[in-house]
């Protein structure tokens, strides 16, 4: 019994032994797990701090990212628009270069046309010069048929004029003179029946459209009002000054056609001058 006690005891002390060494070494991981729990909780306050400064970080990059989307958005609809713009305005320059085409087009046919114009312009001066100069030959023709039987008609009043004052000289104071004076004959004398003449007049203007000096022609601008009928002659006058006579030979889509009679200054005939018409 003694022993078995004594083995107790020795149990009893090596238990309590065994305890104190488990308790200590228990006090020990628990000092060390406190430790780590209280890193832990650092790390943790540490990380929460980081979570909220992340956080904020995110939102702030929310924030931005809207302001991009924002931007994105209102530049992808200005995009838009500039290309509206931009399809509007390439349409209008295919349009304007069709323009420009038609009017090239357009120009080139007039060009054509007046080419065409001035040739006919040209043959038809040419055929009126010519048809004019022998009109006027012919008409010089008359006139000197005209002068030369009045010159016949002078020359026989001159002989009938001597022979009434050989008369008169050789019978002056007899009845028989007197009356032989009575029975020659008197001059011819045709009464003018034309009408009176018309007052001279200044006031309507035209335009001097072009001149053929060479041919003699001349190209004036004409309204209805003007009256430049065929045969019409007018004197062409600027700053009071007569700057030649014309002869309207032909009047058609408001031209007339004249004929620069002799003595004109065709140097100061220039076209595109303002002219005054004397009649």
């Amino acid at each position: 019994m003694k022993n078995l006690s004594l083995i107790l005891r020795i149990l009893a002390i090596i238990a309590a032994i065994a305890a104190a060494g488990v308790y200590f070494a228990v006090q020990g991981k628990l000092a060390e797990k406190q430790a780590q729990l209280e890193s832990s909780q650092a790390a943790t306050v540490a990380v929460q701090g980081e979570l909220d400064t992340a956080n904020d970080n995110i939102s702030t990059l929310e924030s931005q990212l809207n302001d991009e989307r924002a931007a994105v958005a209102k530049a992808k609809k200005e995009i838009e628009a500039l290309q509206s713009e931009m399809y509007t305005t390439r349409q209008e320059l295919t349009r304007t270069q069709q323009q420009l085409r038609d009017a090239k087009q357009e120009i080139e046919t007039m060009k054509d046309t007046e080419e065409g114009l001035r040739a006919s312009l040209l043959a038809t001066e040419q055929a009126l010069a010519e048809a004019s100069k022998e009109a006027e030959i012919a008409q010089l023709n008359e006139r000197i048929n005209e002068l030369e039987d009045a010159n016949s008609s002078l020359t026989s009043e001159i002989e009938s004029m001597k022979a009434l004052n050989s008369a008169r000289t050789s019978s002056a104071a007899t009845p028989a003179a007197a009356s032989t004076a009575g029975a020659l004959p008197t001059a011819n004398y045709t009464p003018n029946t034309s009408g009176p003449v018309q007052t001279a007049s200044i006031g309507l203007e035209t335009t001097i459209a072009s001149i053929s000096a060479e041919n003699g022609l001349i190209v004036l601008d004409t309204t209805p009002e003007l009256a430049l009928t065929p045969g019409t002659e007018v004197t062409l006058v600027q700053d009071l000054k007569a700057l030649g006579k014309v002869r309207i030979i032909s009047n058609q889509d408001n031209l007339a056609v004249a004929n620069i009679l002799p003595g004109a200054k065709t140097r100061a005939l220039i076209p595109g001058i303002t002219v005054s018409l004397l009649r």
